[in-house]
Parts: C-alpha cells; sequence; structure tokens
C-alpha cells in the first residue's frame, strides 16, 4: 500500500515532494472494576499519513505550501488521487517561506531493544496486571478502576528526497483511579503511567505510592493562608515545570516570537543564589514512549545539550525551523534529561515550607512562565512539625522565581523526563482556606 501511494504521488506533476508515514499498530487493552476485568479488547490496524509540498514564488521570494491528509487502506487508486489532490490543492493557500524537506542519510543509531519484544502481547499484558495490582492489599482503599493498554507500533517514513527510515517501538500505558475511606468523604485521586518496557517495580511503586497519598489526604487539614512559602515540587509538577524551559528552547518558539532566548544568554537571570540549569535531550532515554532513531521527518536523532549551567546552548531545530535561523538541526527530541542540585531532598526540608505531593491540576503557560494548582495534597512544615495539608492553590512566575531555585540531588524517572525529583521556589503565593 506504501509503494501504491509512493507511485501515485510520483505521478503528481503539481506537488514538489512528499512524505509518507505508515504506523502499523498491534494493541491489547484491559479495563478493570477494582481487581474484576470488566472488558478485554485488541486490535490491529494501519495509518497512513501522507504530506505533500508545493514550492512557489511570489514577487522574487520562494514559498512552500504544505498539507496533510490521511489514506485509508481501504481506498482505492481513484480515491487516493483525489484526497492527494485535495491537499495538493489546499498547500497552495499555505504561505511559509521556503525550507528544505529532510534528506536520505546511510543509517540510523539502533534503539535498545524492549522486554516486550521478547514475548506475546498477552503474556506481557498478564505481567503488567500483576505488577498494578501487586500492592492493592489494603482494607480502607485501593484501586477503584483501573485501564491498561499496551501498542506494538511499527513505523515506516518515505519522502521524496530518499529518506527510508523503518522502527519498531512499544507504547504502554496504564490509566487508573485509587479511593481511600476514612471517617468522612471517600477519597479519590487518578494517575496515568506511560512507558515502553517492563519494569514491575515502577509500576507497583507508583500504585502504592497513589494509595498512600489518598491515605494521606484523607486526614489532611485545610491550607493554612500563608501568602508566600518556599515550595518544594515533586512528581509530575517537576516534569511540568522543566517543560518551560524545553518549550523556550525551540527554535520554532524563537522563529514564531514565542520565546527571546539568545544563544549565549543566562536564561536565569542575573544574580542567582539557587541552583543553575542544566538540561540535555536524549532521543534513546530508556523506557520512554518518546524514544526514537528519528524524528517526524525522517532526520537521524542523537543526545544533544541544550542547556549548560543556566547558559543556553542550543536550540532544538528540526529541519523546517533550523533553515530558517541558520543553526544546527537536532531533529524533534521529546526527551528532557536535568542535572541533579547541590541539596538532598533532606537538605531542603530543613526551614520552613510546603512540600506539595498532588494537585487537582497543575497548569504551566509555556509562553509566559506563569503556573497554578490547586493543592489535593502537600505537606505543611511550620519549622516544628510536618502535617497534611489540602485545599488551596500555589501559583507564582517561574521568569520571577528562577533566580533562587534549588534541585535535589535525589533523581526520578516519568516517562520523557530524567531528572531531580525535588525542585524548590522561594516566594511562592499561596491561597489557604483558613
Amino acid at each position: 500500500m506504501l509503494r501504491r501511494i509512493e507511485q501515485i504521488l510520483k505521478d503528481q506533476k503539481e506537488i514538489s515532494g512528499y512524505k509518507i508515514c505508515e504506523d502499523r499498530i498491534e494493541s491489547s487493552e484491559l479495563f478493570f472494576v477494582k481487581k474484576n476485568v470488566d472488558m478485554d479488547r485488541a486490535k490491529n490496524v494501519v495509518h497512513y499519513k501522507v504530506t505533500v509540498y508545493v514550492d512557489y514564488e511570489e514577487n522574487g521570494s520562494k514559498f512552500k505550501g504544505s498539507a496533510t491528509t490521511n489514506v485509508d487502506p481501504t481506498m482505492d487508486d481513484n480515491e487516493i488521487r483525489n484526497v492527494i489532490g485535495e491537499a495538493a490543492f489546499a498547500s497552495k493557500f499555505v504561505k511559509n517561506p521556503y525550507y528544505p524537506i529532510t534528506k536520505a542519510v546511510a543509517s540510523y543509531k539502533a534503539m535498545p531493544e524492549s522486554k516486550y519484544s521478547k514475548e506475546s502481547m498477552s503474556y506481557w499484558m498478564n505481567e503488567i496486571t500483576k505488577a498494578v495490582y501487586k500492592n492493592d492489599v489494603y482494607e480502607k482503599g485501593g484501586i477503584n478502576s483501573c485501564e491498561i493498554f499496551l501498542n506494538k507500533i511499527s513505523t515506516h517514513i518515505i519522502n521524496s528526497e530518499g529518506v527510508d527510515a523503518k522502527s519498531v517501538r512499544y507504547e504502554g500505558m496504564v490509566e487508573f483511579i485509587v479511593t481511600w475511606k476514612e471517617e468522612g468523604d471517600e477519597i479519590e485521586l487518578y494517575r496515568c503511567l506511560n512507558f515502553s518496557d517492563f519494569d514491575p517495580e515502577v509500576l507497583s511503586g507508583e500504585v502504592k505510592t497513589m494509595i498512600q497519598i489518598a491515605r494521606e489526604k484523607a486526614i489532611a487539614k485545610n491550607t493554612p493562608a500563608l501568602m508566600n512559602s518556599p515550595v518544594i515540587f515533586t512528581r509530575e509538577a517537576v516534569k511540568d515545570i522543566f517543560g518551560f524551559y524545553y518549550s523556550k528552547s525551540k527554535a520554532e518558539s524563537i522563529y514564531n516570537k514565542y520565546s527571546t532566548w539568545e544563544i549565549g544568554e543566562q536564561i536565569q537571570g542575573e544574580n542567582i543564589k539557587g541552583d543553575l540549569i542544566t538540561m540535555s535531550l536524549d532521543p534513546f532515554l530508556h523506557n520512554s514512549t518518546a524514544a526514537a532513531s528519528f524524528d517526524e521527518d525522517g532526520f537521524p536523532l542523537e543526545p544533544v545539550n541544550i542547556i549548560e549551567q543556566g547558559i543556553l546552548k542550543k536550540y532544538m531545530a528540526n529541519t523546517r525551523y533550523a533553515h530558517y535561523l541558520e543553526v544546527d538541526t537536532t531533529g524533534t527530541i521529546l526527551n528532557m534529561v536535568v542535572n541533579g542540585g547541590s541539596k538532598t531532598l533532606e537538605e531542603l526540608k530543613q526551614e520552613p515550607h510546603i512540600e506539595a505531593a498532588a494537585f487537582s491540576d497543575f497548569t504551566v503557560d509555556n509562553l509566559s512562565g506563569d503556573f497554578c494548582g490547586e493543592i489535593r495534597l502537600a505537606w505543611y512544615f511550620d519549622g516544628e512539625k510536618t502535617v497534611p495539608i489540602t485545599g488551596g492553590s500555589i501559583s507564582g512566575n517561574i521568569n520571577e522565581l528562577q533566580h533562587e531555585l534549588y534541585l535535589s540531588k535525589e533523581r526520578m524517572k516519568d516517562n520523557t523526563y530524567e531528572g531531580p525529583k525535588a525542585l524548590k521556589f522561594m516566594n511562592v503565593t499561596i491561597a489557604g482556606v483558613e
């Protein structure tokens, strides 16, 4: 089918180039209510995504239009020609400055083999289930519902410049809700885990942690009215905060004026009191669903240093935006690796603070740097004792607080992120409920 589509594209005289992405997905899915299987299903599908490019000139300036369409495997040749023709027509209304499309390379670096390739999908679904429910052993709470997904994805990308890239990867996901009930209302918390390799300790450990967080929330007091306080962010919030630095370092953000960062700039400002950020991007990060040998254009990927000791060293740039900014092409890499900091978790906790464990929703605006979140569970240390708290909210701005941030020496791994387990900002705004 892929070669049929390619031949039809080659026959289209009005287009200047093309890209075809074929994804073959073998999927297994399990749905649980408590510990009982509610639904078991599997699927095997193929998706074809075709991008056509049209180069043209206006008033002496060169432009490249593009449009993407889906081709269904059931389509005949005439139907394929029609959807491609519609995409080619639409691309003529897209007025992007000219850029080259990715060219062929001799080879791609091989990805480490996933454990999931060693046995059948049904075998691994059983193993994942056992790991997820290993620590669901409490009387007052546990997993209320759970959904487990495992996909084997075979990707094949070709384009008009000779790119011919193939890969096989696995994407696992576990979504679950834990509940806990003491004397009052039942507590309910949601968690989603994403992974590409089998690590039973990670799965069972995260379920245990979420159950413990639900138990703590059930006895938590209202968040006091503190106005401002040092806050130690943990878990997913740390990854979300570093997502701000990732976004600001993209060539696309620079070109579109979403970021004003310049190579060689000290991005954390002047008079820095805390830790300096060092971030790299690793396309081969273990157990990440975004690990890849090549990006969405078929460009070969290698690890790259983006920020060193608070100084921006390089933009992450795909073929298009690297051409626009006249910088090196890194390809699109989705995995962040951040160096640890100068203090242990215990050292970060020495002074009065709030340690945030779970939010109803934690949001970071990657354009402005604003962040906010409603507290589901945190621990408040007043200098003498530590108590669990809930309610109220946390807010601040990364640009205003980053001159004094502290990173833990301890590290964690969360799908596309590997780095400090905790991040501490000073003078974060707290809206309490007392």
